[in-house]
């Protein structure tokens, strides 16, 4: 019983150290030649995870070779543009301007109504409001609507918003997160003579968030409401 145990957690780690090796992309984001690997990894894994008459190394050697291979090519589609469209495909344009293209829809065995499912998807319900649609390698069809059917955006009223990105999580469950401070060119001595405007330290506070607009929302401990106040003036922003 415990050789089963030591062997499945020997493999598990395997197979969970090479996934992280191929990135975080999603099932339906992988190219033909990753999916092909994952899914003969796993069953390589299998067998000798439940059956220990089967030597661990013939389990571990094959998922070797694997990576091997698939660390060889992923080096040919990065380096080729042809080895690329080999291995992975390229992306078919399947409608221009409402036209729906009937060659390329049969060579890529999709139907119309797969299609148009594929638009709702992406909040287009009309055909003829497409500009574009394209099927990407994933399988995954992209939709553009026509110039004048899309949303408004501040460039076509002639504004110009005020810089954007991501806010930095400064405290986390009262734990100071040093790789944000240093995002913001700020020190520990500035965030917690910034958290004492709301009457509270470091390790009471939930969650504390600077955004890009200088602002600082805070959440205490065992307080269900948020407080704000600007921290920094937005020409002080600079991640």
């Amino acid at each position: 019983m415990l050789t089963m145990f030591v062997r499945a957690f020997v493999l598990y780690v395997l197979v969970i150290l090479l996934m992280r090796l191929m990135g975080k992309r999603q099932i339906g984001q992988l190219q033909p030649f990753e999916l092909v690997f994952s899914v003969i990894v796993a069953d390589l894994a299998a067998s000798p995870m439940s059956d220990v008459g089967i030597p661990l190394l013939y389990g571990v050697m094959p998922i070797a070779a694997l990576m091997l291979c698939y660390a060889l090519f992923s080096l040919v589609t990065l380096k080729s543009e042809r080895a690329r469209e080999l291995l992975s495909g390229k992306p078919a344009v399947l409608v221009q301007q409402g036209v729906v293209d009937e060659d390329e829809m049969r060579r890529q065995g999709m139907t119309l109504t797969e299609l148009m499912e594929q638009m709702r998807e992406c909040g287009v319900a009309n055909l003829s409001d497409v500009g574009c649609a394209v099927l990407e390698i994933s399988g995954k069809v992209n939709v553009f609507p026509l110039s004048e059917k899309r949303a408004v955006t501040p460039g076509d009223l002639n504004l110009r918003p005020g810089y954007e990105n991501l806010p930095l999580p400064l405290v986390l469950d009262g734990k100071v997160q040093e790789d944000s401070l240093r995002a913001a060119s700020r020190s520990a001595k500035w965030l917690q003579a910034e958290l004492s405007r709301f009457s509270v330290d470091v390790p009471g506070t939930y969650l504390c968030l600077l955004g890009t607009d200088g602002v600082l929302c805070v959440q205490k401990k065992g307080e269900g409401r948020l407080h704000f106040a600007r921290s920094l003036q937005p020409g002080q922003v600079n991640w």
